[in-house]
């Protein structure tokens, strides 16, 4: 038990004082506002569109950076996930010809925290590249039902006309409105798994990567913890779909391919695993290498591939370890 203790993420002692919690509430209400105050800029609207997209696949970035970062558990099958839940969400408000966003929504997080409980069932049983290749056989089942079955998901066509969502008389139609709802879920998703990271289970978790061996002599049943955190994971990323079909208004069968759980895999690599802001830090490089450097070179798939070749080889901890380090050699 004391060595799960000695596992309390370290924060170098520093509870956030007051002027803290001040800079971070300013910080989360720019965020959220974002829209409005940058009006007045030429780009405003795209700036928007971008930064919207940023969130949404923060939020993918951070499901994912619990299973590599706090458990251990690396996975190439992650966008499963993703792609379950922007599937049932909009199938739901298709079928039940709805938009109410506590119905939609709610949908594509229960669909993918099952289909995460089902294949966490046996992924969980393995370890290291077993586990990687199993969570990528089972995406790649994913993915092909959704490529063939055209009847529920559109097959290769996609599912297009996706409605967005509207809460108690407030449409989220509008990009500013949509905008808004990505944050605030982008600000509670990054809330919850503060807490849980900084709390006696995060603390296990983290346990169960270092030792899971001398964990089960200790008397957990460490599988048990371990699905617990696949499907909570998968549940986040079922979240993400859902925004990220809202904001597109179309879910494709590449939500759940390999592609895009190579991208929130390299967002997490380049971020810095086991760090909160990390994965949120990842998917702003990436997402800005693909979206705004694609539009004056022609090769930014190059430059991206270049960024994490340099961060593999040369900083493993991603952009905020390395920042932290630096950090921590100046005040010597």
């Amino acid at each position: 038990m004391s060595r799960i203790a000695g596992l309390r993420p370290r924060v170098g002692g520093l509870r956030p004082r007051a002027p803290g919690f001040v800079a971070l509430g300013l910080g989360a209400l720019a965020l959220v506002t974002f829209p409005y105050w940058s009006r007045d800029w030429e780009s405003s609207r795209y700036a928007t569109t971008v930064l919207r997209d940023i969130l949404v696949f923060a939020i993918l970035a951070l499901s994912l950076d619990l299973l590599m970062g706090y458990v251990g558990l690396p996975s190439l099958g992650h966008a499963a996930f993703f792609g379950a839940g922007a599937y049932a969400a909009a199938i739901a408000s298709q079928r039940l010809e709805t938009e109410a966003l506590f119905v939609t929504l709610p949908a594509g997080v229960l669909v993918a925290t099952l289909l995460a409980l089902g294949i966490g069932l046996f992924a969980v049983r393995a370890s290291g590249i077993f586990f990687l290749m199993l969570t990528l056989a089972f995406a790649q089942m994913v993915f092909s039902f959704a490529f063939q079955a055209t009847d529920i998901t559109g097959g290769s066509n996609g599912f297009a006309g996706v409605r967005r969502p509207e809460l108690f008389g407030i449409s989220f139609s509008a990009a500013e409105e949509l905008y808004v709802l990505v944050a605030v879920s982008f600000l509670a998703t990054a809330f919850v798994l503060w807490r849980i990271t900084r709390s006696p289970y995060g603390r296990t978790l983290v346990a169960i990567r270092e030792n899971e061996r001398r964990m089960r002599a200790l008397g957990y049943d460490t599988r048990a913890i371990k699905l617990s955190a696949f499907a909570l994971a998968g549940a986040l990323a079922g979240l993400a779909g859902a925004l990220s079909a809202y904001s597109l208004r179309f879910v494709s069968a590449n939500d759940a391919g390999i592609g895009t759980s190579i991208t929130a895999f390299v967002m997490v690599l380049i971020g810095g695993a086991g760090t909160l802001a990390g994965p949120a830090v990842g998917a702003a490089v990436v997402i800005l290498i693909e979206r705004v450097l694609n539009s004056y070179i022609p090769f930014s798939q190059t430059v991206l591939g270049v960024v994490f070749v340099v961060f593999v080889l040369a900083a493993r901890q991603g952009v905020v370890g390395a920042a932290r380090t630096a950090w921590a050699r100046a005040r010597g």
